[in-house]
């Protein structure tokens, strides 16, 4: 069983390939290499945890394919350290039936809501039986995540005289299983990701460990539900951890959930390790799949290291030895007034000091990282022909911005 101290050490990550829309895509078409070579980078960021939702309709097309692909992955990351959550079912989002060969980038239930009745139950059994089988003796299983987010559906959120029935099934069909996998694999506790903490109230009975999400769009938010979090793992004596945290389009940036869940104590697993192909693409995400990063903070965020937001903090001076004076005056030099002079400047000079200035801005954090002037300079060097004019644009705008927030001359 786990202990405490495990769950409060997981720096966990959910996981979808790069080239994987959804769970059915993830699983159908499966990249052994692929796998090994994202895992690393996870490896690398010292992450020790993988949650990934698994897909019965890929279970159900080949079961010999599907059981020893995901017994690959799991030995896989046990061999860098990493243990692995599978997800067993998924309610998230619409009412969408899964088929194994859709192709889309929406995220695909599973097994989707004509599958929650009794009527489904032998069939997801065997299904469960199966992974238990193929899985409960590896080392690198950590636990079973039952279902993510049952609540989470337009099947039970839209209006209707029969949402009361659909809520009471799906906590039926999620309960079903909880205690099926309790008993047929007691060596590895079951938990469930619910949307939040106060899920914990309807489920917190039925699993081993408590797992709850939180997006929440500031800090005061995010302490109040880690603190509902700890309130039920107290109610039910059985310890808590968050499955899922980070989101750039909630307000919910990764240096602040992560270091909330640090100061909490708690574990956590973020969404997600790879910027790729799914729909999430634009919102979450650390490595894309040449191995560079969306946002530095983020990996030093994951390594428990946080930018200073109070007290003392010292602000670059890219000027203090005179670089930004030396590059404006170079810049001049190459903006001749004259426009025959102009012209018969080397191309290089004005791109060297466009890099330089380049450099300075993002050295001195005054420009945002979603707009890279180093970007700008190596697509300027890249480009035939000279594009003088745009290197003359530039060196003047990126010129103000130096002298208004450096002082430079």
């Amino acid at each position: 069983m786990l202990s405490s101290n495990t769950l409060k050490d997981l720096r966990g990550f959910n996981y979808t390939p790069s080239t994987a829309t959804n769970d059915i895509s993830f699983w159908r078409d499966y990249d052994e290499a692929l796998i090994e070579k994202e895992l690393n980078y996870a490896q690398r960021l010292g992450l020790n945890s993988a949650r990934v939702f698994l897909s019965y309709v890929v279970y159900e097309h080949d079961k010999k394919a599907f059981l020893n692909r995901v017994r690959h992955f799991v030995r896989t990351a046990h061999e860098r350290g990493i243990s692995t959550m599978p997800v067993v079912w998924d309610s998230c989002f619409g009412e969408v039936e899964p088929t194994y060969d859709l192709q889309s980038e929406d995220w695909v239930p599973n097994p989707g809501v004509m599958n929650l009745g009794p009527e489904f139950w032998p069939k997801g059994e065997q299904y469960c039986a199966d992974l238990i089988e193929t899985l409960g003796s590896e080392p690198g299983l950590i636990m079973w995540d039952v279902m993510n987010e049952p609540l989470m559906t337009s099947w039970v959120q839209s209006p209707s005289l029969e949402t009361a029935q659909r809520i009471e099934t799906m906590w039926n069909f999620v309960r079903y299983f909880c205690e099926f996998f309790n008993h047929a694999d007691p060596q590895h506790p079951t938990t469930c990701g619910v949307v939040t903490a106060d899920d914990l109230a309807v489920i917190g009975d039925a699993v081993g460990v408590l797992s709850f999400h939180d997006y929440s769009a500031s800090r005061a938010a995010i302490h109040s539900t880690l603190d509902k979090g700890l309130t039920f793992s107290k109610q039910f004596n059985k310890p808590v951890f968050v499955s899922e945290i980070s989101c750039l389009a909630r307000a919910n940036p990764y240096d602040v959930s992560i270091q909330a869940c640090q100061e909490y104590g708690l574990g956590w697993y973020i969404w997600e390790l790879m910027i790729g192909v799914s729909r999430w693409r634009d919102i979450h995400g650390i490595v894309y799949p040449d191995g560079t990063v969306r946002d530095p903070s983020i990996v030093a965020a994951v390594q428990g290291f946080f930018r200073k937001r109070s007290g003392d903090i010292v602000a670059p001076n890219v000027n203090k030895e005179g670089a930004v004076s030396r590059v404006l005056a170079q810049a001049a030099d190459w903006l001749a007034d004259s426009p025959d002079a102009y012209a018969s400047k080397p191309y290089g000079m004005g791109l060297t000091a466009l890099e330089v200035m380049a450099n300075l801005l993002e050295a001195g954090e005054l420009v945002p990282m979603v707009d890279l002037p180093s970007i700008k300079v190596m697509s300027l060097a890249q480009e035939t022909p000279e594009n003088r004019e745009e290197v003359r644009r530039l060196l003047v705008e990126w010129g103000e911005i130096l002298k208004r927030h450096s002082g430079g001359e």
